[in-house]
């Protein structure tokens, strides 16, 4: 695939929203059974309270060093600030500018669309903050990995 002409950047400013939220460090390697486990928590306790996510749930990854631990917060928007339970917190969804690509296929082959999103940012000299902030716009468990969607950004730097 021809990377470059796949992904087409775009730079959009974040509005911050309420969401529920578990916030961790994990290797890599854990990262689907601890969402399947997170997400699954948080739905039960909105449905507990009566609510439904407001949008597609979301991570934001605080480090770029997939090698290693990772800093990931994930979960869903709310239409109003909710008290969390537990481990679930009340938080929000990312706000300010970033630059954003549409990326479909299976999660473990996001890393070109990375790429190309941090050389684009390089050679359009735009200061990356460091966070990245995913939007999981289809569901993987009934969704086949080649046509899973997932709203990439990375945070930029303000001024």
């Amino acid at each position: 695939m021809d990377f470059e002409c796949a992904f087409v950047p775009e730079l959009k400013e974040l509005v911050a929203r309420p969401a529920l939220t578990i916030r961790t460090r994990t290797r890599v390697s854990n990262i689907a059974a601890l969402f399947d486990k997170g997400y699954s928590s948080i739905a039960r306790l909105l449905k507990e309270r009566g609510k439904e996510p407001a949008e597609p749930p979301f991570a934001i990854y605080y480090n770029m060093d997939m090698d290693n631990d990772i800093e990931v917060e994930f979960g869903f928007p709310v239409d109003e600030p909710l008290e969390g339970s537990g481990s679930i917190t009340a938080s929000a969804t990312p706000s300010g500018k970033s630059v954003a690509t549409l990326y479909i296929g299976p999660y473990e082959e996001v890393a070109p669309a990375y790429d190309y999103l941090m050389k684009w940012c390089t050679d359009n000299n735009l200061m990356m903050n460091g966070t990245a902030y995913e939007i999981y716009l289809n569901d993987p468990s009934d969704t086949p990995p080649e046509m899973l969607k997932t709203q990439i950004h990375l945070l930029l730097n303000e001024g």
